[in-house]
């Protein structure tokens, strides 16, 4: 057989990404009957949707005092500002504040709780001296909660947008009593009122937009909105220092005009420029191993010889029937035999479930303690069923690493689809997958789009199988679902959390020489789904 010499390096053409893991390979593909090729263009997706939610927190003076003409048409415009959205990727909460601030709508929703949270505040009736501090420091808590127990693929993905209506002066300062733990560099500023409340709420503001990068969210903005009937130079002041602190401008408005001021907010989703950090293809029915390539017809990470050697059923990825695959037991020591009891599933998990979308369920990540909210537990740019099944720990990033010293990091391995703990310099060079990355043009709104050639990727000949989904249908012999990862995140941004996007074609391959499509399998953008 032909033996193709694959150079493995950098790809230096990318000059608008600057993040490592991008390889290229001399051109060339499929050295043999056995060797698929994939060529197309794939593309960042877009900002938008499910994947890349918003989350606005409304946060409302009312309460004792306030104009009963402004609190009503707050009510008004949030209750039309609110119900235009049906979409699934804007949510809201909203907090009331005086003196103290106040949860009506604590997390963040899109059903009938917005509209009656909205209804509270029209009946808030809170007295004392009015405190814009209060709600910034509630909002911290409301958004860092949010952050850490959401998924942290998708908070990383999330848009906080806190919306401040200010109808008053502050008098945090002249008030301590409501207000423990203001800044002595801002108390410095006393007796001068104002100045010590401008300066509290910068502080307090820019720690709430700090959040982001404490949770890698991603990202927080908060707009004060000043409304009023005849303006004040000090509660103007005051705003005007959240907006700078919080990475706006002021916005004032009147109770005549806050209907269409809230309508003209900017409620879309964080568009931030994406590039590419890592392409990853596999084979998830043929494995690399010591220097040789096993056929794994079930894709459980077992060749079919050790599971026939073992008692599994090689075309059943699952043998016991507990949802937890033979192969993820294997690795972690569980019974996998059928019958073996007990049944290995965890409790609290959903084993139907696949929340990240990345072919492990939800009870596979908790037994392999990865994280069932992300596709990439350790930030790598390699998702982790693919670190699972070419041996690499998903939990821990290993670009730099090189466990069998043989010259290709432990991640490079994986990209060659190769073994990492193995010295198999040979069978890199005769198997390893070769890949060629050029930048292409943009889409019309600017995404970032690529031109990929993935090529000498070894296919095997499979069993007949049943499909894992439970539908009865049988996977014919010789089926290999190749997987085709483009991992995107910021630049810049090496262990950041992007999103994902997979493409996952079939090729049929009988020995010796029978490979259907025949040719280079081609793909577009419209083939890849996004959202892992």
């Amino acid at each position: 057989m032909r033996r193709l010499v694959f150079l493995f390096a950098s790809v230096l053409s990318l000059g608008s990404c600057t993040n490592s893991g991008l390889y290229a390979a001399g051109a060339g593909g499929p050295s043999g009957p056995d060797r698929a090729e994939l060529k197309g263009i794939a593309c960042a997706p877009l900002a938008a949707g499910e994947q890349f939610p918003v989350k606005v927190l409304f946060a409302l003076e009312g309460g004792a005092g306030v104009d009963r003409q402004i609190t009503g048409a707050i009510t008004e415009s949030l209750n039309n500002v609110t119900s235009q959205f049906s979409t699934p990727y804007i949510s809201f909460g909203l907090v009331g504040y005086h003196s103290i601030a106040t949860g009506f709508q604590g997390s963040f929703v899109r059903d009938e709780r917005v509209a009656q949270a909205i209804a509270r505040y029209g009946a808030y009736q809170e007295p004392g001296p009015v405190s814009h501090r209060a709600p910034l420091k509630l909002a911290q808590s409301i958004i860092s909660g949010d952050m850490q127990t959401g998924c942290r693929g998708l908070v990383a993905r999330t848009r906080y947008y806190v919306v401040q209506l200010i109808i008053s002066s502050d008098t945090s300062c002249a008030n301590p009593i409501y207000n423990a733990g203001i800044s002595a560099e801002c108390n410095n500023f006393l007796p001068n009122e104002s100045e010590c409340s401008a300066c509290e709420l910068s502080r307090v503001t820019e720690e709430l937009k700090g959040l982001a990068r404490r949770y890698n969210a991603g990202e927080v903005t908060v707009q004060p909105v000043y409304v009023r009937t005849t303006a004040d130079v000090f509660t103007r002041y005051q705003a005007a220092a959240i907006a700078r602190a919080g990475g706006t401008q002021l916005i004032e408005t009147t109770p005549e005009t806050l209907d269409a001021t809230l309508a003209s907010l900017n409620y879309g989703s964080l568009q931030r420029e994406l590039v590419l950090k890592r392409l990853v293809a596999m084979n998830r029915n043929v494995l690399s191993r010591n220097g040789e390539f096993f056929v794994d017809s079930d894709g459980d990470g077992i060749g079919d010889d050790d599971e026939n050697a073992m008692g599994f059923d090689p075309t059943n990825v699952d043998s016991d029937g507990d949802r937890i695959s033979d192969g993820v037991e294997l690795k972690m020591g569980l019974p996998g035999t059928t019958g073996s009891l007990p049944l290995n599933t965890p409790r609290g998990c959903n084993p139907e479930v696949d929340t990240d979308g990345d072919r492990l369920n939800d009870c596979e990540e908790r037994v392999l303690g990865t994280d069932a909210c992300i596709v990439d537990t350790d930030g790598d740019g390699v998702p982790d069923l693919a670190e699972f099944l070419g041996g690499t720990n998903p939990l821990i990033a290993e670009d730099l690493q090189d466990d069998d010293r043989d010259g290709l990091s432990n991640i490079g391995e994986i990209e060659a689809h190769t073994d990492p703990l193995s010295v198999d310099i040979a069978f890199q060079k005769e198997r390893g997958y070769g890949y060629s990355v050029k930048p292409a043009e943009p889409t019309i709104d600017g995404r970032a789009c690529y031109e990929i050639n993935i090529f000498n990727v070894t296919v095997g000949e499979t069993l007949a199988r049943p499909s894992p989904d439970g539908s009865g249908i049988v996977v014919p012999r010789g089926t290999n679902d190749l997987f085709v990862y483009l991992q995107v995140g910021r630049e810049n941004d090496p262990r950041g959390t992007g999103i994902g996007s997979i493409f996952v074609p079939q090729v049929k391959f009988l020995a010796p020489a029978t490979r259907t499509p025949r040719g280079v399998i081609n793909f577009t953008p419209d083939d890849f789904v996004v959202g892992f």
